[in-house]
């Protein structure tokens, strides 16, 4: 096994969800459409490429990265393009009756392997403003296919596309068209038993469509959660990876290690055990003090940034500005070692009630916070830690 940090992992790489696997492959089989939740870094992509790359017999899975995209046509582009992938859809795509320009585009490749990012990229700007109509065909033509082969659209990060949309000028219009859209499919007679949805994403969907008032445009979906890795399989991993990759930590190690991280988010876990390899050859040799100091300098030091300044960046991309200044007053206030009192955090609402409860609600779901014995806290130490450095510029 390999210690893949950073990026999506796959196949045997893909440690501890065969759980997770089974239940979204019965959910989706029963004709469930999915909405994904997962606080950052816990494997929500990993799980939907594994989808992608193992798919149950007789289905077809159709992958879609929508963290790049500006406008609902690169949404459109990248879910043809996905299909065109399949030499037994991409006959039917280019007889569809969409534009020219689309037409032309398809036919480029007919009979050669399809790169699905080009295509992609060539299929964004023949859309243009035709995307409804090409949404419109897709769902005509999918409705009247073969239900022997069932399509599952996964569409990763869709809220941050969303969240980017409504920022434009006239963006909410075309964000209440895309969502309507896309819910079509899901609510029509003709696709049930033939065509699933899975979306999900690192900004919560929920939190961005009810600040625009469009939350019943997602109320079919149904939440799948995902947590982070639980205390068992973190140390199993750690010390299947330690015997893997010939770097077999001792208990007492492994137990020090995710004490210091808090909660076991598989990204955290991987990056340790890679910091902690960097700084000795020989596992046998390390020691608490040399753990403890590559958590402090390392994890939560200047180096560590890279890794974990996104949970800043991620809440300047979900939220408005005012949401945004309060979420960061609240993670002040509950930075301290032991968290803060629940009562003392609240009292941050100051006659904007509604506001403070969408806030907090949006820190607590993504895996910022949770409540232990009337306090708010941090879930990750390691992330407490880094925040009161970094964020707040407060001494240890």
């Amino acid at each position: 096994m390999r210690n893949v940090v950073g990026q999506a992992v796959e196949g045997p790489d893909l440690y501890g969800r065969g759980t997770e696997i089974r239940a979204l492959w019965a959910n989706v089989a029963q004709g469930e459409h999915i909405h994904m939740l997962a606080p950052r870094r816990v494997g929500k992509t990993s799980l939907m490429r594994e989808l992608k790359r193992k798919p149950r017999a007789n289905w077809h899975v159709a992958l879609v990265d929508a963290q790049g995209g500006e406008t609902p046509a690169d949404l459109v582009a990248g879910i043809i393009a996905e299909l065109a992938e399949s030499p037994s859809h991409r006959t039917w795509l280019e007889t569809l009756g969409l534009t020219k320009s689309v037409a032309n585009v398809l036919s480029q490749f007919q009979g050669a392997q399809v790169s699905v990012p080009f295509l992609k990229v060539e299929l964004q700007s023949a859309l243009g403003n035709e995307w409804p109509q090409a949404l419109d065909a897709l769902q005509e033509r999918l409705g009247g296919s073969d239900a022997g082969v069932r399509l599952l659209v996964v569409i990763d990060e869709l809220p941050v596309l969303i969240a980017r949309m409504l920022r434009r000028k006239s963006g909410r219009d075309d964000v209440e068209l895309l969502l309507a859209k896309l819910r079509a499919w899901r609510m029509s007679s003709a696709l049930r038993g033939k065509v699933q949805t899975l979306v999900g994403g690192s900004v919560g969907l929920d939190g961005v469509l009810r600040r625009a008032g469009l939350s019943s445009l997602i109320n079919d979906l149904v939440p799948f959660r995902v947590e982070s890795w639980s205390r068992p399989t973190a140390t199993a991993f750690l010390e299947r990876l330690g015997r893997d990759r010939r770097f077999p930590l001792a208990g007492a190690s492994i137990t020090q290690m995710l004490d210091l991280l808090g909660d076991p988010v598989p990204y955290h876990v991987q990056l340790f055990f890679r910091e902690i390899h960097a700084e000795a050859d020989d596992a046998s040799a390390v020691t608490a003090e040399q753990i403890a100091d590559c958590f402090a300098n390392r994890l939560t030091g200047p180096g560590g940034t890279p890794h974990l300044d996104h949970y800043g960046t991620r809440l300047e991309t979900a939220l408005d500005p005012e949401s945004y200044k309060l979420a960061e007053a609240i993670l002040a206030q509950a930075c301290a070692a032991q968290g803060a009192a629940t009562a003392e955090i609240e009292a941050l609402a100051k006659g904007r009630e509604p506001l403070f409860r969408a806030v907090l609600n949006e820190l607590e779901f993504d895996g910022y916070l949770t409540r232990q014995e009337g306090r708010l806290v941090f879930r990750s130490n390691l992330l407490r830690t880094w925040w009161r450095k970094h964020r707040l510029g407060a001494e240890l």
